[in-house]
């Protein structure tokens, strides 16, 4: 793996530990309920803000190698598109690049040692 390619999965991350935050703020709120969060797209910028609901950021977040960024952030040599709509893009990582992000937790708390291939749903993204 390149350098490039490490330093964009740690930008994914410190993104993913921000919008992780921001989802305990609203612990107890309505699944419906919408709540701004930063794309946890590769870029090192955090400015750009995302409008999802709660039970979409939750459905998301069931895959560890899932990530929900604004759909002009996408990075086609690294990622591809799982899920995509006006609003947002829910991408998953390339093979090679998944591995900087092997040992990451998943929504459940269990480690994910996956090296491929896309098992969330989405089922709650509209």
């Amino acid at each position: 793996m390149s350098s490039r390619e490490e330093r964009l999965a740690r930008n994914e991350g410190a993104s993913r530990e921000i919008n992780e935050k921001i989802e305990e703020a609203y612990q107890g709120e309505p699944p419906a309920n919408r709540i701004d969060i930063v794309c946890e797209c590769a870029r090192m910028t955090r400015d750009a803000a995302i409008d999802i609901t709660l039970d979409e950021y939750e459905d998301v977040r069931k895959d560890a190698q899932h990530f929900v960024i604004l759909p002009e952030h996408f990075v086609g040599d690294i990622e591809w598109i799982v899920f995509e709509n006006d609003r947002l893009a829910v991408v998953a990582n390339v093979r090679e690049f998944r591995q900087t992000l092997r040992g990451t937790r998943t929504r459940e708390g269990k480690e994910d040692t996956r090296s491929g291939g896309r098992t969330g749903s989405l089922s709650r993204i509209e």
